[in-house]
Formats: structure tokens, C-alpha cells, sequence
């Protein structure tokens, strides 16, 4: 036996590539990693580039194994030995392991077109498969062609994993008129009672609903405690103007949100959506039919941070400071109404109307166009006079993107306001 020294300076690092078949033919197995140039861009960019194995490799339909990648120690040597004798005649050291792969990972399904021949024999048309102009022609389209139905996808893990199916919560039950639960009161008592269904007695409608309500669902409790001098003046509004928001009933009602919530389904219906998204409209009036209506559809607008970076000035709808006056000295409303002893609160019109000379009452407003007060605004509103076609439910009688063009207008104006402010303080 022959042995060979060599310095361990002058050894080179080894990759190995564990392969997952039976390998009988080097180049075709070198061929299923991805070529030569595939194997030396996965040793080079260690950390970007992944090493995978497809058992045919022309075949796009099948999803190729995933090796992983690890760090190892140890030494190649090749060993020469007597066929006969099993002696090791000599040693030779190649270099250094420094890293293997392995594929460790389970194969997948492995999709292949194929067409049944008669003789009940399998073959492959990958190869004919071929997609060009010549394919959308129409005799193609209508040419009889084997059936093959591929995965939508693959799965995502590329190892086993121990999953623990849950079990799938329970549906809770709808809550009927007949629902039985129990109160405190029936629990001393051991006696079972009813609980009425909590529902909305307001008509809520969409942009796609085919008619507007004509009246309101039911008249039980019709004016529960409440004034009838405030039915009156509300049903008064609703013959002058037959869509409102909210904020604007309740800066002419002069009340609080609670009693104009007890009251308002007996007059007038909602808008969910589409171009009075928000709005109150009264029974029997469908705005979709009347092309007048645009001037009462809605504008969302919001006050951009730049005009307002530390949100001291315009403050949101939930702070105490949401109900006030108008910020610019020297314009402060006066206009207050006490409801009661211990709720007083300020009502000031730059609640649901926007002006040029203060500041919006919120960061967030619902705003009628209507009452919007910027003439650049109503030009555009009754720009299009005479020729509203069709009403949509994204701009509805009025032009193309009315809101964006009427929030570039009003963020205009809100920002000359808000210099104006700056001086002066």
C-alpha cells in the first residue's frame, strides 16, 4: 500500500450533492440539477441561490425537489484495493468537505401530459405542446385536443409537517323573537322569558335598491316622549328640502343626536351608499329620478395633514371640541341653544357647511354640495345644466369625479385659510 503527503493548505474544498436517485449516468443527473452552470451559481451565491432536482426536466408541470443546504466536516479520499485480495493498494486524499446537499424534502405530484393510445399504452405530447399566434386561430380553438387538468398550485411547504386541525367553531344561533334566555329576575325565580330581536326601525337602502320606501315600517312607537313642536319643525325641513344630513338636522333642530335618532325613521329614510351616501332623504322622494338632486349629493372630505401637521386646529368628531365655533378671531358663532340643565351644547354652521372664512368644525366631514360655499365649486356643479344622462352611482347627475375635483377646490381654500390663521396668532 502506497500512501501519498500532502500539505493540508493545498487541499481544496469539496461540494457534495447527495442526489435523490439511483444515479447510473452522471450527466443525466448532473442535467436534473440544472446543468453545470446551475451547480456552479448554487457553490458561488451561497446565500441566494437554491439548488433544486427535477426528474425530467423538460417537463414544466412537474414542481422539482428542494435541496438544503449544510456545513460539513470531514475529508475525501479515494482508495484503490485487490479485486481479489480486498487489500487497499493505495490512499490518495482529494480535499476537504465543506459543504452538502441533501434533498431531504418529499417529492410532489409530478404532472405529465399524456394521451391514451388503443392499445392501452401511455404517451407523452410534451413535446407539442408549443403556444404561438397559430393557437388563437380558430380552427385551433375548435380542433379536438386531449384533456389535461394541472394544480391551480403547489403547496408551499416543501417539508412534512405535524399539522393540528382545530375544530371549527360553532355557529352561534340567530337571535329570534323566540329566543329564550334568562334574566336575573328569572333566574331567582327558575322561569324562563322572552327577549325581543334588537333591530332598526329606519328603512336602510342602497344605490341598486329598484324603489325608494314610501313610509316607515311600523307606527307603534310613534313620538315616544317627544315634543311636538320638533315633529312639526322636522317635517318642515323635509318639505323645504327633501335630503339632509345629519349634522344639518341637527344644527336647525337644536337637539341632541339621541332624540333625532327616536324620530327621524317616522320621516325620512337612509342612504347607504352611492352619491348621497349618509343622507336622509324623505319617503317617496328618489333622488335617482330627479336630476335637481345633485346639488344635494355628497362630498367626503378630509383635511390633509399638511394643512394641519400637529392636529391642534381641526380636531376629530369624538374630542369635546368637535361642537365649537369657528377658529379665525374676530368670527367666533354665537349661536347656542340649551336643551336642557345639564346638556348645552354650541351649534355652529361649519357643522355640515363648509365656508371660505373658517376652518371645518372636524378632520373628517360629510359635506352637501349644496353647502359647499366656494363659487369655483357650484360652477362645476351646474356645469353640466340640461345634459345629466345617466345617474351613476359614483358621480350620480354630476361630472365625471366631482369629488376630487370639488376636495382640490376645497383643500384651496382650506389652506388659505389656515395661513391666515398663522398670521394672525
Amino acid at each position: 500500500m502506497s500512501t501519498s503527503s500532502i500539505p493540508i493548505e493545498s487541499l481544496q474544498l469539496i461540494y457534495t450533492v447527495q442526489h435523490p436517485c439511483n444515479v447510473v449516468n452522471t450527466d443525466r443527473a448532473i442535467e436534473t440539477l440544472g446543468g453545470r452552470q446551475r451547480l456552479v451559481d448554487a457553490f458561488t451565491h451561497t446565500t441566494t441561490s437554491q439548488l433544486t432536482c427535477a426528474f425530467t426536466p423538460s417537463n414544466i408541470y412537474e414542481r422539482p425537489l428542494r435541496a438544503d443546504r449544510h456545513k460539513s466536516t470531514g475529508i475525501l479520499i479515494r482508495l484503490r484495493r485487490n479485486k481479489r485480495t480486498k487489500t487497499v493498494t493505495s490512499i490518495h486524499v482529494i480535499g476537504i468537505l465543506d459543504t452538502s446537499y441533501s434533498f431531504e424534502s418529499l417529492a410532489d405530484f409530478q404532472y405529465l401530459p399524456m394521451i391514451k393510445k388503443d392499445d392501452h399504452q401511455y404517451e407523452s405530447f410534451l413535446n407539442r405542446l408549443a403556444l404561438n399566434r397559430q393557437c388563437l386561430d380558430k380552427e385551433n380553438l375548435e380542433r379536438q385536443c386531449p384533456l389535461m387538468c394541472i394544480p391551480a398550485i403547489f403547496s408551499r411547504f416543501f417539508d412534512p409537517t405535524d399539522y393540528a386541525f382545530r375544530p371549527e367553531p360553532k355557529a352561534r344561533p340567530k337571535r329570534t323573537a323566540t329566543t329564550i334566555t334568562r334574566t336575573k329576575q328569572a333566574i331567582n325565580s327558575n322561569k324562563l322569558t322572552k327577549r325581543n330581536v334588537r333591530s332598526s326601525s329606519a328603512h336602510h337602502i342602497g344605490f341598486d335598491t329598484a324603489s325608494a320606501p314610501t313610509g316607515p315600517k311600523s307606527l307603534n312607537d310613534l313620538y315616544t316622549n317627544v315634543d311636538q313642536s320638533i315633529i312639526t319643525q322636522l317635517r318642515r325641513l323635509f318639505e323645504q328640502r327633501p335630503v339632509w344630513t345629519r349634522n344639518s338636522l341637527l344644527y336647525h333642530l337644536k337637539i341632541t343626536e339621541v332624540i333625532l335618532k327616536r324620530i327621524i325613521h317616522h320621516v325620512a329614510y337612509f342612504f347607504c351608499n352611492g352619491p348621497w351616501n349618509r343622507c336622509w332623504l324623505k319617503y317617496g322622494y328618489d333622488p335617482r329620478l330627479d336630476t335637481k338632486s345633485k346639488i344635494y349629493q355628497i362630498v367626503d372630505y378630509r383635511v390633509r395633514a399638511i394643512l394641519d401637521p400637529e392636529k391642534n386646529l381641526v380636531k376629530s368628531r369624538t374630542s369635546r371640541a368637535y361642537h365649537r365655533s369657528s377658529l379665525i378671531p374676530g368670527q367666533i358663532s354665537t349661536t347656542a341653544t340649551t336643551i336642557s340643565a345639564s346638556n348645552t351644547k354650541n351649534y355652529a354652521e361649519e357643522m355640515y357647511m363648509f365656508k371660505r372664512t373658517s376652518l371645518p368644525l372636524a378632520r373628517s366631514i360629510h359635506y352637501q354640495l349644496i353647502d359647499i360655499q366656494l363659487d369655483e365649486v357650484q360652477q362645476m356643479v351646474h356645469s353640466n345644466d340640461g345634459l345629466e344622462l345617466e345617474c351613476t352611482e359614483a358621480d350620480g347627475w354630476c361630472v365625471t369625479d366631482y369629488q376630487n375635483r370639488a376636495r382640490e377646490m376645497m383643500s384651496a381654500a382650506h389652506e388659505q385659510v389656515y395661513r391666515q390663521y398663522q398670521r394672525e396668532r
